[in-house]
């Protein structure tokens, strides 16, 4: 008998390592992102024009905004980049989170991405917009560029969030 409850003890001590500890891998959403990096994207000077953070019961999340200062010579277009941070406090809210943005634009062209995080893709109309989404662990980002204009990299963009993939 004492075999028995010395093992299931063992058991339960076991699967709560499993969890997610609440300040285990606390990450600083507000600096995985910077103007700097939205500058390099959108291949022309930004400003900042959202920075919210919400908690809500399983999860946090980060979201900040830059527009181009001046309009893109060619298209006239202002653009935009978005970084959204989410931190769930277990990998399963992170997982239905990612995987209910896929599935409900998997009929507009996404791609997935090999080798970035758990899962990742990458979406665009190829004339307005380009999104790529990566989920590592509980942690789900994704950058978006609105009003692609002709100064928009997207080897930069790429290049941004290989980065914050490999820092979180």
């Amino acid at each position: 008998m004492n075999l028995i409850k010395l093992t299931m003890l063992f058991w339960v001590i076991c699967c709560s390592q499993l969890q997610r500890h609440p300040n285990q891998d606390k990450v600083d959403a507000t600096k995985l992102f910077t103007r700097a990096d939205a500058e390099r994207i959108m291949g022309s000077a930004t400003h900042a024009t959202d920075s919210v953070i919400k908690q809500e019961a399983n999860s946090s999340s980060y979201l900040c905004g830059f527009k181009t200062n001046k309009a893109d010579p060619q298209s006239g277009k202002i653009g935009a980049t978005y970084f959204l941070f989410e931190d769930y406090k277990n990998i399963d809210g992170a997982a239905a989170r990612y995987k209910d943005v896929y599935v409900s634009n998997k009929n507009n062209g996404i791609k997935p991405v090999e080798h970035l995080g758990d899962e990742a893709f990458y979406h665009t109309d190829n004339e307005n917009f380009d999104l790529m989404m990566v989920r590592k662990a509980h942690y789900v980002f994704n950058i978006k560029v609105n009003k692609r204009t002709s100064t928009t990299s997207l080897n930069e963009l790429k290049k941004a969030v290989k980065r914050i993939t490999d820092k979180i």
